[in-house]
């Protein structure tokens, strides 16, 4: 099975995209997603056995930029009009960002720490301090090791 296969069973294509993104490229804006994200958060999910949520603006919240970011999605779009350099992981398919009802995010956090031995690619992981209530995870990771944690301020 396929880390996209894989994936899927555990989440719908509009909770990880924008709705700009879904309307224009539907089904097939699963092209922008970098495999070894979806196998990292598969081994999440399944490790801690708990519901992850990304985005949510399909179902009426307000969770819409959490997943892949596209230029005219408004953290880029703002970003690129203040003639600010922006290079995120998420406008690359490579960055996500996740919380649970089940589990604070420093709590996911130090499960991560704690099993980064099995975890299948190299990551990043934004620190506690700049992502306090959710989790950033990317495949950015260019180091030796399996997870190196990074402050977004």
């Amino acid at each position: 099975m396929t880390a996209l296969q894989e994936f899927q069973k555990y989440f719908d294509l509009r909770e990880v995209v924008s709705k700009k993104v879904f309307e224009r490229y539907g089904l097939q804006a699963w092209q922008f997603f970098d495999p070894r994200l979806l196998a990292v958060v598969v081994w999440l999910r399944k490790g801690m056995g708990i519901p992850l949520v990304c985005n949510n603006w399909a179902n009426g919240g307000n969770l819409s930029q959490r997943g892949f970011r596209a230029n005219l999605d408004p953290i880029v779009y703002d970003k690129t009009k203040a003639g600010k350099l922006y290079c995120s992981a998420h406008c690359r398919g490579m960055g996500i960002d996740l919380s649970s009802g089940r589990a604070y995010a420093p709590t996911i956090r130090q499960w991560i720490r704690d099993n980064a031995a099995s975890c299948p690619f190299p990551i990043r992981l934004e620190d506690d301090i700049s992502a306090p209530t959710w989790v950033h995870i990317d495949v950015c990771n260019t180091t030796d090791l399996p997870v190196i944690e990074f402050s977004a301020k």
